[in-house]
């Protein structure tokens, strides 16, 4: 696999650690290295650009290297240490993100905890795994994979723990115990996952520091220090809100089975040995959830049929729920067992005698039982023609419904089949089948041809049924005066799209391109489709691209140049074109000033935010994600930047901290929407739908108190509660 890894090391390599917030120096005479970087992107700020703009980096490899490697190509690297270099840069720059989500999520700054492993890191964490694979050898790229996914959870549970700790003091404060009561479990819950969250999170740091030469003790003594202060505030909350209780139980039979289930009696007692208030209970076994009525001693008989758990299981925990608002805690009890499987059966109901053809839905209806007894809440698994069904748990019944789409891959007698989800249940079942009967359907293929210079064709079209239904994942075959030049998978929507040259005794001007579908080995009848090509001029063709009508693609030349400066002018041209007008160029222009500083431009009279957010709401609407983005930001810039006292030369994360050191928002908000409009701006990433909306209406909150007149400066300005401090100090 081709890797391409920018090892800057003709000079001694420049050494980081993740806890100083700055960068040092290496020993010696020689020139340190250096990184370039966006105009004024801060080096202690988390950030989609890469490491250049990104956070310290921490890492134990002082060493200088004096050989110089630059875009090595793993491939054609054969000394075994170019590609140990190779790995430990790549596991600087993880250690690196690593470190300062760490140093971030212990200051309570969760939005820079995430941002501080997004893009980057996963771009980091793509190349160490392809490396890897060329050294042959298991270093850390499955540990720096766990560590991503779970430090990017676990910020997010100590956010919502701390959001929701709020909630519960505001529940106290106002005298609604059953609502704090209902919060303190929830909090209980934050607690319990952070608490898995982080022992994960230190043994996958351990793992890393023992196979990499990098040093996470740092990281880890900071997660440490915050779920220690988690679990703290949770047993304050937990010893005030609820009565310790304790369960007791009495002897048993421990040979229990589906058939022969397990019957527990005991008592519910509060901790000083007063019976619960309580008429009925929930317990927890084995994955279920079992009421019983309790009597005024406190008394309590459960009964559990063992379905889902592994036939080899020895102890089942007996766990009390109690209510959300009530006054007791939760108490288990360990209670040995030994558990026989027992064979059910499975019966399915066809499918309904008409023939499906592709894209069609098909269900049928499972039931499981055990001696005439419903086996309810039994996971179940199911493929049609081999591809995955959707298969529901049994409800109380013991009945599901298995779901399909027939695949194009479905000919002649395909069936559902559902097997058990797990191996070794309690209760388990022999495969059990349903025939489903087939038809051809007829395709339509359509195709377009059109020249775009030197000799290159584009050709597009779609794949649909004689029923209108898109047809996805199939291939079609360009040819050009029989001879094939060009093949293209069809998408979701039934679109393919391909490029080739034409061949050399061919001319555009009477080339025809023919465009094929085989349906052999499908249950799609086959089709094909003729064009000649269009003949386009280059200010044709380069108004098609990405931007929409621009004669660049604003984002890939943002990449080319890779300077703020074109970013700014192309927010312009977007307000432009979404009809805000000429009066936000001049706030745009922050990105653009230190291009041309020796020029300057009095801005036309201001419009509003408001004009380019809804500018930003159009591009939405027109599936331009990115433009919405940009120009939602120079909105916010608009609005927020006289308040601020911020001049247009500021960058976006000058304007951000200025703006938040002067109270006019908050910094979790504007942090989101810098770091989105960095994406949308620089990365050469499509923004999904649901993000970028989700980011103008970020802007739209922040240019409103703004825009409103509002003038009160914030309580906190980082995105940390004032009242607490998630960390090691207090």
């Amino acid at each position: 696999m081709f890797v391409v890894a920018c090892l800057v090391s003709t000079a001694p390599v420049t050494v980081v650690s993740a806890g100083t917030g700055a960068w040092s120096a290496p020993p010696g005479d020689g020139p340190a290295a250096t990184t370039s970087a966006p105009v004024g992107a801060d080096p202690g700020r988390a950030s989609a650009l890469g490491s250049a703009a990104g956070p310290p980096r921490q890492t134990a490899n002082e060493t200088n290297n004096s050989t110089g490697v630059l875009h090595e190509n793993p491939d054609e690297a054969d000394d075994e240490n170019e590609l140990d270099r190779l790995l430990s840069y790549l596991s600087g720059e993880l250690n690196g993100d690593i470190g300062a989500s760490a140093l971030r999520l212990s200051r309570g700054e969760y939005a820079a905890a995430r941002a501080a492993l997004g893009d980057d890191y996963d771009d980091s964490l793509a190349k160490y795994v392809d490396v890897e694979g060329e050294t042959g050898d298991d270093r850390a790229g499955e540990e720096y994979r766990t560590v991503g996914e779970t430090q990017r959870a676990y910020v997010d549970t100590v956010s919502e723990f701390r959001e929701t700790r709020r909630e519960y003091e505001a529940a106290r404060q106002a005298g609604d115990d059953d609502r704090a009561r209902e919060l303190a479990r929830e909090l209980t819950r934050l607690a319990e996952d952070g608490e898995t969250q982080s022992a994960r999170l230190t043994d996958a740091f351990e793992t890393i520091s023992n196979r990499t030469d990098g040093d996470l003790t740092e990281s880890s003594a900071r997660i440490g220090a915050v779920q220690a202060n988690i679990s703290e505030r949770r047993d304050e909350i937990v010893s005030r809100e609820f009565v310790a209780t304790r369960l007791s139980v009495d002897d048993y039979d421990r040979n229990i089975s589906f058939t022969d289930p397990l019957v527990v009696s005991g008592s519910l007692v509060a901790d000083n040995g007063t019976p619960v208030a309580a008429t009925t209970a929930r317990f927890a076994v084995g994955g279920q959830t079992v009421r019983s009525a309790v009597d005024p001693d406190g008394s309590f008989e459960l009964t559990y049929r063992p379905t889902r758990i592994p036939a080899d299981t020895s102890a089942l925990v007996v766990r009390y729920l109690p209510n959300d608002a009530s006054m007791y805690q939760a108490t288990e009890r360990v209670v040995p067992v030994a558990v026989s499987q027992v064979n059910a059966t499975a019966d399915l109901s066809g499918p309904s005698a008409s023939p499906y053809g592709y894209a069609d839905a098909v269900s049928v209806r499972a039931a499981v039982r055990a001696n005439g007894t419903p086996v309810a809440d039994y996971p179940l698994s199911a493929t049609f023609a081999g591809s995955s069904a959707t298969a529901a748990a049994t409800d109380a019944s013991g009945r599901s419904t298995i779901s399909a789409t027939v695949p194009a891959t479905a000919t002649g007698a395909a069936s559902i089949r559902v097997v058990p989800d797990g191996d070794d249940r309690a209760v388990t079942f022999a495969p059990a089948t349903a025939s489903v009967p087939l038809e051809t359907e007829g395709t339509t293929l359509d195709a377009s041809a059109r020249e775009t210079g030197n000799g290159t064709v584009v050709v597009d079209g779609r794949l649909e049924t004689d029923e209108g239904e898109a047809v996805r994942d199939q291939t079609v075959a360009v040819s050009v005066g029989g001879r094939a030049v060009a093949s293209a998978t069809t998408d979701q929507s039934g679109a393919y799209r391909a490029t080739f040259d034409l061949p050399s005794d061919a001319s555009a001007e009477n080339a025809t391109v023919s465009a094929a579908f085989d349906g052999a080995g499908t249950n799609l009848g086959s089709s094909a489709a003729t064009a000649s090509v269009r003949l386009s001029d280059g200010a044709a063709a380069g108004g098609s691209g990405a931007s929409g009508g621009l004669p660049f693609d604003p984002f890939d030349l943002a990449w080319v140049v890779v300077g703020t400066a074109v970013v700014g002018l192309v927010a312009a041209v977007l307000l432009r074109r979404n009809g805000a007008g000429d009066s936000l160029t001049a706030a745009v222009a922050d990105e653009s000033g230190a291009s041309d500083a020796g020029d300057t431009v009095d801005p036309e009279p201001a419009g509003t935010g408001t004009t380019a957010l809804d500018s930003a709401a159009a591009a939405l609407d027109a599936g331009r994600p990115n433009d919405a983005v940009v120009v939602a930001y120079a909105g916010v810039r608009e609005s927020l930047g006289t308040a601020a006292g911020v001049d247009d030369a500021a960058t976006h994360w000058e304007f951000c901290d200025r703006c938040v050191d002067a109270g006019v928002a908050p910094a979790d908000a504007l942090e989101s929407l810098t770091a989105g409009y960095e994406r949308a701006a620089y990365s050469g990433l499509s923004v999904s739908d649901e993000d970028a909306a989700e980011l103008v209406e970020t802007a739209r909150s922040l240019a409103a108190p703004v825009g409103s007149g509002a003038t009160e400066p914030l309580d906190s300005g980082d995105g940390t509660d004032s009242s607490e401090a998630v960390g090691a100090v207090e």
